[in-house]
């Protein structure tokens, strides 16, 4: 058979597509399954005409785009096909797959002209630097640095695209050695002395001393309490001493917030910088509990004031036990943000501790509305029941059949078939970014039919639609959870809960830290478990097989909750940010009430953590038919530790300098 000419080659494959179409649509998906694996496999194995014969037969597969798009990766050149594919699939999430690795192949071979055109925005760094040598190489160069300037401004190591286009600006009158200081020192802050050291070389001979000061300052943020260490008629001593005291907060937030208010008038710094430390400073003293803390938050200007600083205003009062400041921290709230259940909670509260339980209790009764962690604790402070009403979504079967039958849905449904999990969750979060919001809760229904629990509540989510709870809240394809509670002998509505929040109940879930399966466990934390057990450890993804997982993780909570004395919240909080951290955050001198100290967790990821898995608790008692427990037996108060409080007692050496 001669070789076709791309033309002639589409024109046959359009030929077979439309004879074969109306054939293969009335054969049964089941019977096209081993077809498509048949012709995937010829793909894969250099067997071009192979795979057409059985692509002629698979043109209304729901999988068929995925095949061609296989093809087409062989034969990148094929500029005719290539195009003609992005027309005819626009919609697939192949389409956007395919133009990418066509994007890359034309910038290896500089077809900058045509990449220019057919580039779509994208998240891709990579084919973003490529953009812009487009422009470049096209006599676009104001525009080509534009976008180097944009992208410029990172501490992490960029691809080799990005540093030709960075190569190019910086020969350009409007690079300057301002960029030079803000890449440096972002490539401080990650950490990236690599990347450091290599803008050093960028600067001018007369500048590096600073620089090398500056990589000093970074080991050892002290240095710039030496009132000699800087030059402060240096522009640069400015950045290098606001660099020095944010490095000091995480470790000594009391010594960083004295050197910053001793030091700062005598450097030239941004406004803009200004603002960013003093925010910082007074949050890092907030969230390890100083009693200092609260009068730095209200200092700052209510201008530059965000939702945290907000919210750290009225926990650092908190904190002290301070209600008369809580209430004038939660008097400086947007009225809208008075409104929140949060908010409305801590106001009762504090008007209950003040003695004015009239007014408290009428408040109790609005944050009792909620169905959340505040909700579920204003109720308990008056005897109300919870408002747990359940609303079932309802929706047509015929929209669900409608859905189904789309494209996208088709192709998930198929993946899920074959046992493809990871290529159907790629095209279900591609299909549900072309819905509009009001099919969204349709698709999360379509996913609980399908037994996907993990991607019905997201899509719930995504749509907004709380009042589902057996949509929200699965049970039924995660039978494992229960039994393996209850063999260990945890409580099911904890267990539950955890992995709720953890994983959502995927089993293939991951974290960046490297945290996997449905009770996100760290391979460290699981080895430790396998040793008390007397297990071998588990290697390599043993950890995704959800029973193991399951095994582990309840060991490995139980443990928290023997360490923590059975509190649910504190072993809760181990569990999210770690043990160590928690015995930091346990109050030295006198107990104190849960919620004080659940508001009170430094970090905000484990104070939503910890405020979730509480109210998912309550949930999973109702949905499993358990005695419900309310949520203030999940919080007695945090006992002491026996190490007294230092905090506001810290010498401080900061010198003042003339």
């Amino acid at each position: 058979m001669p070789r076709l000419f791309p033309f002639a080659y589409l024109a046959l494959l359009s030929h077979l597509l439309l004879a074969q179409a109306t054939a293969s649509a009335n054969v049964p998906v089941e019977q096209q399954r081993p077809l498509f694996l048949r012709a995937e496999q010829a793909i894969k194995q250099g067997q071009p005409r192979e795979a057409e014969r059985l692509m002629a037969e698979l043109g209304a597969y729901p999988l068929f785009p995925y095949l061609l798009y296989q093809k087409l990766l062989l034969g990148l050149d094929d500029t005719t096909s290539v195009e003609y594919f992005l027309n005819r699939y626009a919609e697939t999430r192949q389409a956007i797959l395919l133009r990418q690795r066509w994007l890359e192949r034309l910038a290896t071979q500089g077809e900058w002209t045509r990449y220019a055109q057919n580039y779509r925005e994208t998240e891709n760094i990579n084919l973003q630097c490529n953009y812009y040598l487009a422009l470049a190489n096209t006599n676009r160069k104001s525009d080509a640095f534009n976008g180097a300037e944009k992208l410029w401004p990172t501490g992490n190591a960029l691809p080799d695209s990005c540093e030709r286009l960075f190569s190019l600006w910086q020969a350009s009158p409007s690079f300057t050695t301002e960029h030079v200081w803000k890449r440096f020192a972002l490539a401080l802050q990650k950490g990236n002395l690599t990347l450091a050291d290599n803008l050093r070389t960028l600067l001018p001979p007369n500048l590096l001393a600073q620089a090398d000061l500056w990589r000093q300052v970074h080991n050892t943020p002290r240095l710039v309490l030496n009132c000699s260490a800087l030059n402060p008629q240096d522009p640069v001593s400015g950045p290098i001493f606001a660099y020095a005291i944010d490095r000091l907060a995480t470790d000594d937030p009391l010594l960083a917030q004295t050197a910053w208010l001793l030091h700062k008038d005598r450097f030239t710094i941004t406004a803009e910088e200004t603002a960013r430390m003093d925010r910082r400073t007074a949050l890092a003293l907030a969230g390890q509990r100083f009693r200092q803390a609260g009068a730095y938050l209200l200092e700052l200007p209510n201008g530059n004031a965000d939702a945290q600083i907000r919210g750290w205003r009225v926990r650092a009062a908190l904190s002290r036990g301070d209600w008369p400041g809580t209430l004038k921290a939660i008097d400086l709230l947007p009225a809208g943000e008075k409104m929140h259940a949060q908010w409305l909670y801590w106001k009762a509260r504090a008007l209950e501790i003040l003695g004015d339980t009239q007014t408290a209790t009428k408040i109790y009764h609005l944050a009792a509305k909620e169905r959340d962690f505040y909700g579920f604790n204003a109720a308990d402070r008056i005897g109300m029941e919870y408002a747990i009403a359940a609303k079932p979504a309802q929706l047509d079967g015929a929209i669900l059949e409608r859905l189904a039958a789309t494209p996208p849905f088709l192709a998930v449904r198929e993946f899920l078939a074959l046992n493809r999990d990871s290529d159907a969750r790629s095209e279900w979060f591609y299909a549900i970014k072309l819905l509009p919001p009001n099919e969204l809760l349709a698709a999360a229904k379509l996913a609980q039919l399908w037994g996907q629990d993990n991607l019905a509540i997201n899509a719930a989510a995504q749509a907004g639609y709380w009042d589902d709870l057996a949509l929200r809240f699965p049970l039924g394809s995660n039978s494992l959870v229960l039994k393996s509670a209850q063999s260990l002998d945890a409580d099911p509505a904890m267990i539950y809960a955890l992995v709720r929040r953890e994983s959502a109940f995927d089993p293939s879930a991951g974290s960046p830290v490297g945290a996997k399966g449905l009770m996100q466990l760290m391979p460290s934390t699981a080895e430790l478990m396998a040793r008390r057990l007397h297990e071998s450890p588990p290697s390599g993804n043993a950890l995704l097989e959800p029973e193991r997982n399951l095994h582990y993780g309840i060991t490995y909570f139980n443990t928290l909750l023997e360490k923590f004395g059975n509190h649910f919240a504190l072993a809760a909080a181990a569990y999210n940010a770690g043990p160590n951290r928690v015995e930091h955050w346990i109050p030295a001198g006198h107990a104190l009430p849960a919620d004080i100290w659940v508001e009170t967790i430094p970090i905000s990821e484990t104070r939503q953590y910890v405020a979730a898995v509480t109210s998912y608790a309550v949930y999973y008692q109702l949905r499993l038919g358990q005695p419900l427990r309310r949520i203030a037996t999940f919080l007695p108060d945090v006992a002491p530790q026996s190490k007294p409080d230092d905090k506001a007692e810290r010498s401080l050496s900061v010198g003042v300098c003339d």
